[in-house]
């Protein structure tokens, strides 16, 4: 129940809806962006779960193809983060690197224990704003 939006450089953004029938509505919405980066955007109250890790990871394969794609996951807001969803979310094997992005206390805490998880493969970190999540990316070698 979830999706997500490529994002790295300054590029207008164009949101990426699932076909007709295929998908319900995306809990996460989905920007594809320049530099093989992803944004998803996750509501506030959402619950991040198996099923919007399954979403994403349609989501990048359709936008990116074989390719992989860094990708910067905003929970601000979000209700709650499932055991089963950190594993989920690591093994999408088609991101090269997580940036979780969220602006609370309890963001924070979300996103370290989403962080928590087996994100050991690719480089993963949390930060407060989209700006310094993106400079991070931008940064890193091997990530797209």
């Amino acid at each position: 129940m979830s999706e997500t939006t490529m994002a790295p450089g300054p590029a207008p953004e164009s949101l990426l809806m699932p076909a007709a029938g295929r998908l319900p509505a995306p809990v996460v919405s989905c920007t594809a962006l320049p530099d093989l980066a992803v944004k998803a955007v996750l509501p506030r109250g959402a619950d991040l779960s198996e099923a919007a890790a399954a979403q994403l990871r349609r989501q990048l394969g359709e936008l990116a193809g074989d390719r992989r794609v860094a990708v910067v996951l905003e929970l601000t807001g979000v209700g709650s983060v499932s055991g089963a969803a950190r594993a989920a979310y690591a093994a999408i094997p088609s991101v090269s690197a997580w940036a979780i992005v969220g602006e609370s206390p309890v963001d924070r805490l979300l996103g370290h224990f989403l962080l928590g998880g087996e994100f050991s493969s690719v480089p993963a970190r949390y930060f407060t704003s989209d700006g310094e999540a993106l400079d991070w990316l931008r940064r890193l070698d091997n990530v797209h």
